[in-house]
């Protein structure tokens, strides 16, 4: 009778520690598919698996996918494949689907076709110059730039990307041709210009700030609508005279158009939590990336005008693909 007596205290013992975990921790919804378009180790990667990490605590068990390729056109098609289960999502930057449409004809989607479920973080762009340079403002790199062509050259992380088109936005408002050179990749870029190879390059900010610091290049201005809090004298394009080249990108997570509304209101949820959680704007600060929370109505607005906006963008450019 004792060892019974034992067992069912026992017993009793762990019903009453179950009990006191949340219902949603009981309930915890099976692993799903976190796609990423770009390859481990890399910011967008970097981003999605903190964001899963911090979706634990909601229950969920996400298992990230790195989908690289096409400038992570690859991962948007798997989730268009995918269908309607609910088992897989998307982790990508918003131009994946509101600037890509206007430039790959062939692309099977526009940002109607997807759920979306909010935002991570976003993250500004800067324009940067090698520490050789003699250019110390945005203003002398172009008077530079505009008597000597072999200064008006820029390096980019690839052709049709967003920093493309902000370089080609710069060149139409301030009237200096500047010569856009697509790499595959933006540390690339980034080491031709400490290098004193490349001139100028345009990529994004949190790539640029720790050489920034290191003295071996200097940002001259960044896309953002205020001064970078890791960069407070550097000045924004706007205040620098070029208003049109404000903007942010932004790190979405994003479902199939036909995902469960009730499936979609609970990782909306998750999402907002995670990002809101202490570990996560840790991991985001050592990054120099800002956590971003972003109501899936606000974000499917959001994304509308983003579509918009670089519609008029490509078109005015006359920029063409070449695959």
């Amino acid at each position: 009778m004792q060892v019974r007596r034992r067992q069912f205290l026992s017993a009793m013992g762990a019903a009453v520690c179950c009990s006191a975990l949340p219902i949603r921790q009981l309930q915890a919804s099976p692993p799903l598919r976190m796609l990423v378009g770009f390859a481990p180790g890399g910011a967008a990667d970097l981003v999605a698996r903190a964001l899963a990490d911090g979706m634990r605590a909601s229950g969920y068990t996400l298992i990230v996918e790195n989908k690289a390729g096409a400038g992570g056109r690859i991962a948007v098609d798997s989730l268009l494949a995918a269908g309607g289960n609910g088992n897989t999502v998307l982790f990508t930057p918003s131009t994946n689907l509101t600037l890509y449409p206007h430039l790959y004809k062939d692309l099977r989607y526009t940002p109607a076709d997807f759920t979306p479920l909010g935002t991570a973080s976003q993250f500004d762009f800067g324009f940067a110059v090698g520490a050789h340079s003699p250019a110390k403002t945005l203003q002398e790199f172009l008077a530079l730039a505009q008597k000597d062509p072999r200064m008006a050259v820029y390096g980019t992380p690839g052709a049709g990307t967003v920093m493309h088109f902000l370089g080609v936005m710069l060149a139409n408002a301030s009237k200096v041709p500047l010569t856009p050179i697509p790499y595959k990749g933006g540390s690339l870029a980034l080491t031709d210009t400490v290098g004193g190879i490349l001139p100028a390059l345009i990529t994004t900010l949190p790539n640029l700030i720790p050489m920034h610091k290191a003295g071996k290049i200097r940002i001259l201005a960044m896309t953002g609508s205020a001064p970078s809090s890791a960069l407070p004298d550097v000045p924004t394009f706007a205040t620098a005279g070029y208003p049109s080249l404000t903007l942010a990108e932004y790190f979405t997570l994003i479902g199939n158009k036909t995902l469960p509304a009730d499936q979609a209101q609970a990782l909306a949820r998750a999402v907002t939590d995670a990002v809101r959680s202490p570990a996560f704007a840790k991991i985001m600060q050592q990054q120099f990336f800002d956590p971003k929370v972003t109501t899936p109505d606000a974000l499917k607005q959001q994304m509308e005008r983003e579509d918009a906006f670089w519609g008029r963008v490509v078109k005015d450019s006359g920029y063409t693909p070449e695959a």
